[in-house]
């Protein structure tokens, strides 16, 4: 009887064990969908094979159904990406990200080269597939001139980028449609996440139109009071710094113009959502009232849109016939250019208030924003090399340009006022400017208290020289050393320039070369002053605008420095230059001295 039941178990287990090693005849490694097979961990970059949205859409992310019950044979194609997702965090409302990139490749096992992965389709959906690209643009599509093919660990990249049009996360698919049997539509998430800051809008509450931007004063004899209410929008606390009349002030009861009554001593804060009043003034003759018009600036932290709010301009208008103002008309032509083109703004098309007459118009140019808040002349497009007409109320040309220094938005404003002296609300034109094909170097640091000064030295060249190192002194429009000249002599576009020497703040420091000549760059940064204390420095390297490297040291004395990167610029493909830096290691900082100029 034992013996028996010693060989029915032994035959009962062999049965179990066959059953559970039997193999599909059609599919030698019997890997359903699990990425094992004969040859490792093929998958390793791809952190889940299941490819699944959790609580998406069946019908779309990444066809679950069909992958659960869908089996891989080896020759089959399959797409596979190298990260599970895309976030671009961190972006100012109203602003642009850079590019950022992702990749797909074909990782099949054992590839047929006559039947490869067709990628036919790139485009952004929503949750429920439906194609809605919000505010995602595919700035970098493969498939511009038709679907593109991939063999064996082949890979397809893909650029995004997106504007903060909204507070609330931004989330969309990425869809990539192929021949992969099992997963023809695949979505992988982009999530654009806006930086928590203040906004400012302001209403003047007292007047006709509260939204337009213009606080008019009606039926005054004397003095008369307005409110303004100032509102924050945004999701952080916004501050006021100052506000001031800062045209056709008023100094005290006997002078005409406008006041700010009980003008704030200190900063103001205002929570997310709420709102301050404020009260503004003006004062005119009693017996014979003319039309004052004036300016009220409201310095505050709104850093959204480029900063463009951060100076907020109010126009005030007093008196009889106050209404009756011009009306600037402003375009920019052409509205993007290249690093170091020139922008003409054209306002000739402004007029008074009749609608029509132009006699008498004078024209008030400034800059609204400019990048890193660098100074720039505006000039007169007919004499480009005369003297600069910002700021000036007296000028009658209608028709300027300025020359874009370094990458970035310029936001350029025009302010036109008739004979009786009554001004226009502002008009306001953009001009991006881009770079061909660019090296940026961007230094940032963690002591506000802290100078640090970013360094890029030219092939063969020196640190502190004049001619072949751009720093502060010779490549910020804030000083005036003679300007680098590398490569071709005349030719600005292989020149370094520096948006900005930041001596109060922790950077950032920007140097940019919009096409660099081949060769070996050095990066230095040199503190300047550390006297109340250390800082980290921290150095990014981007190549065509996309991140490729950075760095951080701590340096703790004034006047030392540290070599960061070697930079390598040689041809590559498609007309672009091929761009890699090198850290230079091990890290360390050594004496210095100050650069003379």
């Amino acid at each position: 009887m034992k013996k028996f039941s010693y060989f029915a178990v032994l035959s009962f287990l062999f049965a179990i064990l066959a059953i559970s090693c039997g193999g599909k005849k059609d599919d030698p490694y019997n890997y359903p969908d699990s990425d094992s097979s004969p040859y490792g961990d093929q998958d390793a970059w791809n952190p889940s094979d299941s490819d699944v949205v959790p609580d998406g859409d069946p019908s779309h992310r990444n066809d679950e159904d069909t992958a659960r019950d869908c089996n891989y044979s080896s020759t089959d194609n399959r797409i596979r990406p190298k990260d599970e997702d895309l976030v671009f965090s961190g972006i100012i409302y109203g602003e642009q990200s850079l590019t950022k990139y992702v990749y797909f490749m074909n990782r099949c096992y054992e590839c047929n080269v006559n039947s490869p992965l067709m990628i036919t389709n790139i485009l952004i959906v929503d949750e429920n597939g439906i194609p809605d690209a919000g505010s995602f643009v595919i700035s970098d599509n493969p498939l511009e001139n038709g679907p593109v093919s991939l063999q064996h660990d082949e890979e397809l990249r893909i650029g995004v980028y997106v504007t903060a049009t909204t507070w609330s996360d931004q989330v969309r698919y990425l869809r990539v449609q192929s021949n992969d049997k099992c997963k023809p539509n695949y979505d992988m998430p982009i999530t654009a996440q806006t930086k928590p800051s203040g906004k400012i809008v302001v209403k003047t509450v007292d007047d006709s139109d509260p939204d337009d931007g213009i606080m008019v004063f009606s039926d005054v004899s004397g003095e008369l009071v307005n409110r303004i209410e100032v509102k924050n929008v945004g999701t952080t606390t916004l501050r006021l710094s100052s506000v001031a009349v800062t045209e056709n002030q008023s100094r005290n009861t006997n002078e005409f113009g406008f006041f700010v009554q009980d003008a704030p001593t200190s900063t103001i804060q205002i929570l997310a959502g709420e709102s301050a009043t404020l009260n503004i003034g003006c004062r005119n003759d009693k017996e014979y009232p003319t039309p004052l018009s004036g300016e009220l600036t409201i310095s505050n932290t709104d850093p959204t849109e480029y900063g463009v709010n951060s100076e907020y301009k109010l126009t005030l208008k007093c008196g009889p016939n106050a209404e009756k103002s011009p009306t600037a008309l402003l375009k920019c032509e052409p509205e993007k250019i290249s690093v170091l083109q020139w922008a003409v703004m054209d306002g000739s098309d402004s007029v008074d208030s009749d609608g029509q007459s132009k006699e008498g118009l004078r024209y008030l140019w400034s800059f609204a924003s400019t990048p890193g808040g660098i100074s720039l002349d505006i000039v007169d497009e007919a004499n480009r090399a005369g003297s600069a007409l910002n700021g000036d109320s007296s000028n009658k040309i209608s028709t300027t340009a300025f020359q874009a220094r370094v990458k970035g938005t310029y936001i350029v404003r025009l302010i036109v006022i008739n004979e009786s002296g009554i001004t226009s609300k502002p008009a306001q034109c953009t001009v991006e400017a881009v770079s061909d094909d660019d090296l940026t170097l961007k230094l940032l640091w963690n002591n506000k208290d802290a100078d640090l000064d970013l360094h890029l030295i030219a092939p063969e060249g020196s640190f502190g020289d004049n001619a072949t190192d751009c720093y502060y002194w010779n490549c910020s429009p804030q000083y005036s050393g003679e300007k680098p000249d590398w490569g071709e002599i005349g030719e600005p576009k292989d020149d370094p320039n520096l948006d900005i020497d930041n001596t109060t703040g922790m950077g950032p420091e920007t140097i940019t070369i919009n096409k660099p000549v081949n060769g070996t760059y050095k990066v230095t940064v040199h503190a300047y002053d550390l006297s109340h204390g250390p800082a980290t420095a921290v150095v990014k390297g981007y190549a065509h605008s996309k991140e490729a490297e950075s760095v951080s040291l701590l340096m703790n004395k004034t006047d030392t420095c540290w070599d960061v990167y070697k930079v390598t610029v040689s041809d590559g493909e498609s007309n672009k230059k091929a761009i890699s830096f090198e850290p230079i290691v091990p890290a360390a900082v050594y004496d210095c001295a100050k650069p003379t100029h």
